[in-house]
């Protein structure tokens, strides 16, 4: 079954978004950056309007304003912080792969 193109696109923006992370050298400061991104999207997106969003923007701003806020010392909660963005990922991927 054929997805909505904005949901595609949708998954398409927030997989890139996560790549930036991924590849970024001051992970704390790209996670500051693309919070900010993400909560743009949320609001663009309406997110909190729907039962099930596609992507919910509002929960990878917030993950990624957990990362920025974090202290270094607190690597378990960034590593669980990293799963749910691994999730995030993984279900935009499915998103695309489904509508190629």
């Amino acid at each position: 079954m054929k997805i909505d193109d904005k949901y595609v696109h949708q998954a398409i923006i927030a997989r890139e978004i996560i790549d930036l992370y991924r590849d970024s050298q001051d992970k704390r400061e790209t996670a500051e950056s693309l919070d900010v991104l993400c909560f743009a999207m949320a609001r663009l997106t309406d997110c909190d309007k729907v039962d099930y969003p596609t992507i919910d923007w509002d929960d990878l701003a917030s993950n990624f304003d957990g990362i920025a806020t974090s202290q270094a010392s607190d690597m378990l909660a960034i590593q669980k912080i990293e799963n749910d963005i691994e999730s995030i990922y993984k279900r935009s991927s499915r998103i695309i792969e489904k509508n190629n």
